[in-house]
């Protein structure tokens, strides 16, 4: 059975790295796999969800500057 706690204890360290950023990818435009090669030459790819139709998110950690990669956008960055 499961323990219920309350340590938790939020600070810097519990991320993915030191700057993570999610992206969505318009896939008519950039087909997903195209754009996680793209970003894995710069970043770590920490997860891709490509489940929608038309849209997929591409989660990236590192601190170089996001390449340019027409279709893909950046969601939300977030350092640790």
């Amino acid at each position: 059975m499961a323990v219920i706690s309350n340590n938790a204890v939020v600070r810097s360290g519990n991320g993915l790295g030191p700057k993570t950023s999610v992206l969505s990818c318009t896939k008519a435009t950039t087909p997903t796999a195209d754009a996680v090669a793209e970003l894995a030459l710069t970043h770590t790819i920490a997860g891709v969800n490509d489940d929608d139709a038309t849209t997929s998110y591409i989660a990236v950690q590192g601190t170089a500057t996001l390449p340019t990669i027409a279709g893909v956008s950046a969601v939300v960055s977030f350092n640790d």
